[in-house]
């Protein structure tokens, strides 16, 4: 169940990222996670909004220019707990041959947990063994919830 993000290329300069932001507070669109990656002059906003085609449709609609491969846009958010802690979960992947091409956290929290947003090689059969592992895959559904 790979949850959508979106991803946004900015000119890497001081207020890019708060235009962004703006144009979806405007909108009144929350924002679960948020990821900021600097690529010399430009960077990479990544982030998982509560409406991922109307948050795309909207900054489309103010020129920004959006990442559309499945690549930049799919991830998987799992919820770190006492038993499936991040040394947990990464090691599980390594030994399965996954690669984490990237992690951010985020703001959702349940029962004082966190949960952790990866792109990994393969989602689908990362998200197999890690649930045949005991660790929970939060649907989009449960992060919406989390976070209201």
């Amino acid at each position: 169940m790979p949850i959508q993000q979106v991803s946004v290329f900015l000119d890497n300069r001081p207020g890019s990222l708060s235009e962004v932001i703006s144009y979806l507070d405007n909108s009144q669109m929350k924002i679960f996670a948020l990821s900021i990656a600097d690529a010399g002059e430009f960077g990479l906003i990544r982030m998982i909004t509560e409406d991922p085609r109307k948050a795309t449709k909207i900054l489309e609609a103010a020129d920004f220019y959006l990442a559309k491969s499945k690549k930049n846009i799919e991830v998987t958010v799992t919820l770190i707990t006492e038993n499936d802690t991040v040394a947990k979960i990464t090691k599980i992947l390594a030994e399965n041959n996954f690669n984490i091409e990237y992690a951010y956290s985020s703001a959702v929290h349940i029962d004082g947990k966190f949960a952790l947003v990866l792109r990994i090689s393969d989602l689908d059969e990362a998200e197999k063994i890690l649930k045949e592992n005991g660790v929970t895959i939060l649907s989009f559904d449960e992060i919406k919830r989390s976070f209201l």
